[in-house]
């Protein structure tokens, strides 16, 4: 018997990517800069005030004054994300039981790392250490036995070379490549051979490479406009799995194919006088090629079907900065964060995703001439996010998450 299992590319993202109360819609980490916290990463594509740029647009590595920069830093995120609703299990009575669990995505930190370097007036290369993708979460035994659910975890880095060349005094063009690690490990419940509680466990690492393409446009010294393409990512995870569907239950050979998916960010900023600046931004990401999650085993057995049907989402933000002097910069910002996820007959306990509002604060403190710390704090609103999920033989699960999330970046840039 061939024990070797398949995950097909459409649905195999979501087994591994699941979401709720992440920062970013679906399952994005954008905390990529504590600067870019603190004004709800608004204007990020065309501000270009530190190292940090690079991950948002590499073109903007060209407003950098020094010859060597760097940006380190990490963000704690800090998630309240509680499950409630009725279970409706084979056998039960028809008005279901009672199925809750709280705390259900740990916190977690995504740390970031950037350097650029100034060759000439017109030309910058830079590289950057990021994650882009992400999630923890951890239900509890009870609830998981009871409503189908179970826990995941998804690691991602990217390493992100890049550089910017300036065409002229007003239009400067980047590019980078999108070189991404993944590692992931998915445990779950099943009724099986084995009863209730049997564990499916899949665990599998890779790499995939992909580009990013970025604009810079000065319209005048106060003014610019940034516009920022990166493209999807398809990574296959190679690992391990135990089925307990199976009769004789054994660890097999095991793989997954994910695509992160590709996304459009635009990006304005404005200088009011040499102390205001206002700044805004546009993101678009390519969720609606998320319509399904399935597993099957090489034999063409069902392993785990999920009916998904993502759509396009939209992220907008707008901010402030104030420089109080050249000691003090203080930032705030508001956001919108669309849920890909269409509605609860589509939202699932494994991705109980749903639109967000962020209000954040920040501020940069200059040490001294080469030296600054930035400090930033979020927090996410999340809506309340109705599930209706059937579970065929685990039964169906009726109900809302709901939520919030704190952010705290911290973040120390250097020049030379």
């Amino acid at each position: 018997m061939n024990h070797s299992h398949r995950f097909l590319p459409a649905g195999a993202a979501a087994l591994l990517l699941t979401s709720p109360l992440l920062p970013g819609g679906g399952f994005q980490i954008g905390e990529r800069s504590a600067a870019g916290l603190g004004r709800a990463f608004s204007g990020e594509a065309a501000i270009g005030d530190d190292a940090t740029i690079i991950g948002s647009n590499p073109a903007g590595m060209i407003l950098l004054q020094d010859d060597y920069e760097f940006s380190v830093g990490a963000s704690a995120i800090l998630p309240d994300g509680d499950v409630s609703g009725r279970s409706f299990l084979p056998g039960t009575l028809p008005a279901g039981i009672p199925a809750s669990d709280t705390d259900i995505a740990p916190d977690v930190a995504v740390p970031y790392l950037y350097g650029a370097h100034r060759l000439t007036d017109n030309f910058s290369v830079g590289l950057g250490v990021l994650g882009r993708y992400g999630l923890k979460t951890d239900y509890s035994d009870a609830f998981a036995n009871a409503a189908i659910t179970d826990s995941s975890e998804l690691i991602t880095l990217t390493i992100n070379p890049s550089v910017a060349l300036r065409v002229n005094e007003k239009l400067t063009l980047g590019a980078g490549l999108d070189a991404t690690y993944a590692d992931a490990t998915l445990t779950g419940t099943f009724e099986g051979f084995l009863g209730p509680g049997a564990v499916l466990r899949l665990e599998g690492d890779g790499w995939g490479f992909g580009f990013n393409l970025g604009v810079l446009y000065e319209l005048s010294p106060a003014t610019r406009f940034g516009l920022h393409y990166r493209s999807e990512v398809d990574i296959e995870l190679e690992g391990s799995g135990v089925n307990p569907t199976e009769l004789i239950v054994m660890t097999t050979a095991a793989s997954a194919d994910v695509t992160l998916p590709d996304s459009i960010e635009f990006s304005a900023y404005h200088e009011l006088n040499s102390r205001w600046a206002v700044h805004g931004d546009v993101l678009w990401t390519d969720w609606s090629d998320f319509q399904e999650l399935r597993a099957t085993t090489s034999g063409g057995d069902l392993l785990l079907f999920n009916r998904e049907e993502w759509k396009d989402a939209f992220r907008l933000a707008a901010g402030v900065t104030y420089k109080h002097n050249d000691k003090w910069t203080f930032r705030a910002g508001a956001a919108f964060d669309e849920s890909p996820v269409p509605d609860g007959d589509r939202r699932t306990l494994r991705i109980p995703d749903g639109d967000r509002y962020w209000l954040s604060a920040g501020l940069t403190c200059r040490l001294n001439a080469c030296y600054t710390v930035d400090v930033g704090y979020a927090h996410l609103f999340q809506d309340d996010a109705t599930i209706n999920e059937p579970g065929a033989d685990n039964g169906t699960f009726v109900g809302v998450a709901e939520g919030g999330v704190d952010i705290l970046s911290v973040g120390v840039n250097g020049s030379f």
